[in-house]
């Protein structure tokens, strides 16, 4: 007769990590007390949108007028709040809003596939394979936010990190890239779905809270006898972090603050309407009051949603909005372009408004540009990561300028390149982390956050 083993199986260390001992997904643990950041920080928070599919650069802001009719399309640039900087004729309430940000003109990779490219611009690293096709592996280096979750020791009454509305996928597969990867479970970030017509669907705190303490206690107990085991929580054992953790997160759970930052039902209507009543609008919305409660990373996908056809065809399921192979300018001028134009320039001007604008760090990116050649027959564009542009704002950004240029064509990056690493390692750095940290893997194994530099010239 065969008995249950007395430790748990590594399914369920897995699984605890994952989803936290209190039941939630709380990325990072969230230490309550921690020491000082490694270094100062400009931004207390970071909100990444993430375009999947790349967002035509030749297009929307690195704009050609010059060029012939193939290569600068039938797009026009508008005078923007900045003198002499003009982007997209379709982004008018963005060219209010230039002031805030950054463009950087010069950002390249090498990946021409959707799948390495996504995975380089989230982590940082470029993935083993150049193919498409790829599955998430344990192997697979963390999203930056999941690694920024284990570094991070600054006090937090919220989770440390966020994922909204969903999970970006293509045929089916989860793209690499979005989780903790070989970082232990407990460092994915928190996943909060919204639903395709803007409703958010909160984690289930209320079932949380109503657990009797003794259940709640007995977690707290089941956690203890597991530190050993959860080789990403040796640091947090070892410094005696872990009991602080174990009462800062039988707070959290209890928290009405928590529970009311997910709520968007308290957002006045009209503030809604301005960011847009669909997916994308109000998970931004969403975003924000997440960093304003206190949550330090937020990514924001925009994927996987409805997507009007210009000619009046009935809408369809886009997992891959911005991969504009087919019907490339209807689609960027009357279905992305305005959803774009509508929720960035609302978070910018919400932002500022409120007074958050300069501790939180927008970052507003894709996997890589546009061809800057119109293909045929569907006179669209194909994929380009040899020169593409990337926004930020806030944090200490010098709004208002430009990073970087590319040549007479938008296809080669002539001045002051920017790598994926170059990105994530300037992140980690505005939000007080050393980039050149090492941090364990579940395994033990050393991972550095980033092997970039920091483009210091961003910040004034």
């Amino acid at each position: 007769m065969s008995h249950p083993p007395t430790h748990p199986s590594r399914r369920t260390l897995l699984s605890l990590g994952a989803i936290g001992w209190t039941g939630l997904t709380l990325p990072g643990l969230l230490a309550a007390e921690a020491a000082p950041p490694s270094r100062p920080a400009r931004a207390k928070s970071c909100i990444l949108i993430y375009l999947d599919g790349g967002p035509s650069h030749i297009d929307l802001f690195d704009l050609k007028p010059q060029a012939a009719a193939e290569i600068r399309g039938p797009f026009q640039p508008i005078s923007t709040s900045v003198p002499g900087t003009r982007i997209c004729e379709h982004l008018p309430r963005l060219a209010k809003q230039m002031q805030h940000l950054l463009q950087v003109r010069s950002v390249r990779h090498e990946e021409v596939v959707h799948d390495p490219a996504v995975y380089q611009m989230l982590t940082g690293y470029k993935h083993l394979s150049s193919a498409g096709g790829l599955k998430v592996e344990e192997t697979d280096l963390p999203h930056m936010a999941s690694a920024f979750c284990q570094a991070d020791e600054t006090p937090v009454v919220m989770p440390r990190s966020i994922q909204l509305p969903d999970t970006m996928k293509m045929e089916g597969r989860t793209l690499p890239g979005q989780n903790a990867g070989i970082l232990a479970a407990a460092f994915n970030p928190l996943k909060v779905f919204v639903d395709r017509t803007g409703e958010a669907r909160p984690p289930d705190f209320a079932g949380r809270v109503n657990l009797p303490r003794p259940r709640l206690d007995q977690r707290v107990s089941l956690l203890a006898d597991l530190n050993h085991e959860l080789h990403g929580l040796r640091g947090l054992a070892d410094s005696g972090r872990l009991d602080a953790f174990r009462r800062q997160a039988l707070e959290i759970v209890s928290s009405p603050q928590v529970q009311a930052a997910f709520e968007l039902q308290r957002e006045p209507a009209a503030v809604r309407d301005r960011y847009g009543r669909h997916r994308h609008g109000q998970s931004v919305l969403l975003a924000r009051r997440l960093v304003q409660a206190g949550t330090r990373f937020v990514t924001v996908y925009w994927g996987n949603e409805e997507q009007d056809w210009a000619d009046g065809q009935k809408p369809h399921l886009a997992n891959n909005p911005w991969d504009t192979h087919r019907n490339h300018f209807p689609l960027t001028r009357d279905s992305l372009c305005p959803r774009a134009d509508q929720t960035l320039s609302a978070l910018l001007e919400d932002l500022h408004q409120t007074g958050l604008l300069e501790s939180t760090l927008v970052v507003w990116m894709g996997e890589f540009g546009r061809t800057p050649y119109i293909s045929r027959p569907w006179a669209s564009r194909d994929h380009w990561p040899a020169a593409f542009t990337i926004l930020l704002a806030g944090g200490g950004i010098r709004g208002g300028t430009i990073y970087g240029q590319t040549d007479k064509h938008a296809a080669e990056v002539i001045d002051n390149p920017v790598s994926p690493a170059d990105i994530t390692a300037t992140i980690f750095d505005a939000l007080g982390v050393d980039p050149a940290l090492s941090i364990l893997s579940a395994r033990g194994q050393p991972h550095r956050l980033s092997q970039g530099r920091v483009v210091r010239e961003w910040f004034g």
